[in-house]
């Protein structure tokens, strides 16, 4: 029942919207070159987070989106 927990196109490409990368740099391994260093930091934070707390951010997130 893994894939439950996978997300969808549209999700991905808000979070990319909301991180302000390109669906390209989201999944680019190991060569963050082309992200800001703050960027970075979100990323890393984002990887640290347990997958309730990520659905908690990207919440917060949209409630942000204009």
């Amino acid at each position: 029942m893994a894939q439950e927990n996978l997300p969808s196109l549209i999700t991905l490409e808000k979070i990319c919207t909301a991180l302000g990368v390109t669906l390209s740099q989201f999944f680019q391994e190991g060569n963050s070159e082309n992200l800001t260093e703050e960027q970075k930091e979100v990323l890393k934070i984002w990887n640290d987070l347990s997958t309730n707390e990520q659905e908690t951010v990207m919440s917060m997130l949209r409630g942000l989106q204009k």
